[in-house]
């Protein structure tokens, strides 16, 4: 499938209930200290908890979790880091399954 994206709106925490390569995921998004951190639980499974989120780095480090393909955040103008009121515009969540 390739690249595709998380619908995210501009607001500081959201919880997204989102099927990413067949997996029925959570994703949650929360300003701490003005950045962004992200969780995702896998149908259940936290499969990580609260991961600053860095423009174009990836956020899911570990393939141990069985969690198919990764998460980045990608700033459209620029490099910087994510700003909630950005999302959806200027930052997507970018998922990719062929990782």
């Amino acid at each position: 499938m390739g690249v595709s994206t998380v619908p995210l709106k501009a607001v500081p925490s959201q919880s997204v209930n989102v099927i990413l390569a067949g997996q029925p995921c959570t994703v949650a998004l929360n300003e701490m200290g003005g950045r962004q951190y992200l969780s995702l639980s896998n149908n259940g499974v936290v499969i990580c908890r609260n991961v600053l989120v860095v423009n174009r780095s990836a956020i899911i480090r570990a393939a141990y979790t069985g969690f198919i393909g990764e998460l980045a955040a990608v700033d459209t103008q620029g490099d910087e880091a994510p700003v909630y009121t950005g999302w959806g515009t200027r930052w997507l969540l970018a998922f990719n399954d062929a990782i």
